[in-house]
């Protein structure tokens, strides 16, 4: 792993700081959230994190070529609020499981110099159809988990919210705060937004997660910055609705397996 900072910050400078972490997954979910807090919030571009397990490409945007990267983005805190918030994502997830954890120590120990005690992951948690629409059109349910029963507890007090029983949290998304718990003692936490795979970029679920975590942080935004793209990812999820009750109703009337599908 190597780092490049764009801006000298010492842990003294900054107060009680929580770490966001969201690299890309299903629909995009975690990675739309931090993005779309960070712009609203105006973070400045604080350090670029590379890693050698990231796949081996060079991204090109109207003829302008660079390597892969992470990057992390400092927002400081208003007089009254609790928190500055460091942000980090990435252009994709590393590729094996040793580059998962290497990356995972690397960030943990990044975050642990500049005094973070408390991070939080954003990600999906992709349902299948008759799951999803047992809930659909209210807001999408929200999954949590901790690294103790107190943050437990608080994170999962609010409507909507579901602590995850069982199961596994795939990839770094899941493995950076379990991570930073047990090796670095940070208190910890995965929040995920209830989404289905097909949704390339489900805003609508990434806005659910928002609401959680800037309360969580005790700040106020504006998050109606996202309603055109809500409204997308709406249209299609009725799309796909319709969809699904034509193949049911196929299925029932014709003997036959139907040619239809969605996914």
């Amino acid at each position: 792993m190597y780092a490049r900072k764009f801006m000298e910050v010492g842990e003294e400078s900054l107060k009680s700081p929580v770490a966001i972490v969201a690299l890309p997954g299903i629909a995009n979910v975690g990675k739309i959230a931090i993005e779309t807090l960070s712009q609203i919030l105006r973070a400045e571009h604080f350090m670029d994190l590379f890693s050698k397990d990231f796949p081996p490409r060079v991204l090109v945007s109207q003829g302008i070529a660079r390597i892969p990267k992470t990057t992390i983005h400092l927002y400081r805190a208003a007089p009254d609020e609790p928190h500055d918030l460091l942000f980090l994502t990435a252009d994709y997830q590393p590729s094996t499981s040793s580059g998962v954890y290497e990356y995972a120590d690397f960030v943990a120990m990044e975050f642990e110099k500049l005094g973070v005690t408390i991070l939080y992951s954003l990600a999906a948690y992709e349902q299948d159809y008759a799951e999803y629409f047992k809930c659909y059109p209210n807001e999408p349910r929200i999954y949590v988990s901790a690294n103790s029963e107190k943050l437990l507890a608080l994170i999962s007090d609010s409507p909507h919210t579901v602590i995850t029983e069982e199961g596994a949290i795939v990839g770094a998304n899941g493995v950076i705060p379990a991570w930073a718990a047990s090796m670095y003692n940070m208190d910890s936490a995965c929040i995920l937004g209830e989404t289905l795979g097909v949704i390339k970029g489900d805003y609508r679920a990434a806005k659910a997660i928002l609401g959680k975590i800037v309360d969580l942080v005790g700040i106020r935004v504006d998050l109606d910055i996202m309603t055109p793209q809500i409204d997308k990812v709406t249209e299609f999820i009725e799309w796909a609705r319709k969809e699904i009750a034509k193949k049911s109703k196929v299925d029932t009337d014709d003997e036959n397996p139907s040619d239809m599908y969605i996914g």
